[in-house]
């Protein structure tokens, strides 16, 4: 007689193999059963901050690199479906991401939609939404199109991937209202709270941006400076013993120590910079909603799978 492990066990492997197989009805399940597991590993393994998190997320669902992965799932010693997921499959899809050093800007709405040159990014369809202000965008009727063909919470949710830069309608707003099931002033006063801690991430990398050029232009004067140092100190090889050569030296000597702290300086900033998006991270769009970070995730892939299939066969028809 089979026992409920037995039957949670059989659950598991059909939801893998039906996954594995391309069933997209099976893949729903399952990110809508995981999403919160695969968005927070990074976060809670790794210390990932939530933007790259969902950079992450993005990336182990591409190419099916998950589900690929998941296929080996036998159920061995008991394990669990969730245990396998974290321990064996997440674990290696994390070392992989990292050396492949993915810049996966889906979040941001710089990804690739559709194949080739022509497919564009997330942004152009962004970019053509109300008509009172896409007045240029609307020149390109195949984006304005593909706005038209989403539902109100879809347009909802790419808005909100921009919040920086799209405010939202009053419409949109009584939408987010009833979908977080807040009041509209209380709906209306989180929003402002998101869109302050964007802006307070847009001046920080201004700042961050100020200060690479500065250190930039900085190295670049001190390097040249040191090229001309060691090519006076060429000429003056003869002249061991001078005090002008000695003071040359010196300076060398000064310029080195301090291009080498001025790089690592450099280096500091531009690593500090990269871990910045301006974009709203699945977490605060998960707050704005009442919903979870999995539902997020789950949404927005889902939504750009739709939209490159749209593309892609915009692409390739006569």
């Amino acid at each position: 007689m089979a026992t409920s492990t037995d039957a949670a066990l059989e659950d598991a492997l059909a939801l893998v193999r039906a996954c594995a197989d391309g069933d997209a009805d099976a893949r729903r399940r399952f990110q809508e059963r995981f999403a919160e597991d695969i968005y927070g590993f990074p976060i809670k393994i790794h210390g990932l901050p939530p933007d790259k998190a969902g950079d992450f997320y993005v990336y182990v669902f591409e190419r099916d690199r998950i589900f690929v992965r998941m296929r080996t799932f036998e159920g061995r010693g008991g394990m669990q479906l969730r245990t396998f997921l974290a321990y064996h499959v997440l674990r290696a899809l994390f070392v992989d991401w990292q050396r492949g050093e993915h810049e996966l800007d889906t979040v941001s709405l710089q990804a690739p939609l559709g194949s080739g040159d022509g497919g564009g990014v997330l942004e152009d369809v962004l970019a053509a939404p109300e008509a009172e202000d896409t007045a240029d965008a609307m020149a390109d009727a195949r984006f304005a199109d593909l706005w038209e063909s989403l539902a109100p919470e879809e347009r909802l949710d790419l808005k909100l991937l921009s919040l920086l830069e799209h405010e939202l309608t009053p419409a949109e707003l009584r939408l987010l209202a009833k979908i977080s099931d807040r009041p509209l002033g209380e709906t209306i006063a989180v929003v402002a709270d998101v869109q302050a801690a964007l802006r307070a991430k847009d001046a920080k990398v201004a700042t961050l941006t100020a200060e690479l050029d500065s250190a930039w232009g900085w190295l670049v004067l001190r390097r040249r400076e040191l090229q001309e140092t060691s090519e006076k100190l060429r000429l003056m090889e003869s002249e061991h013993d001078s005090p002008a050569r000695q003071r040359l030296v010196e300076r060398r000597q000064e310029l080195q120590t301090a291009i080498e702290k001025r790089t690592q300086q450099h280096a500091r900033t531009l690593a500090e910079l990269r871990g910045y998006k301006v974009t709203t991270s699945y977490k605060d769009i998960a707050k704005l909603k009442g919903s979870t970070v999995g539902t997020v995730c789950s949404r927005i892939f889902r939504l750009r799978e739709r939209l490159e299939k749209r593309l892609g066969a915009e692409e390739i028809a006569p």
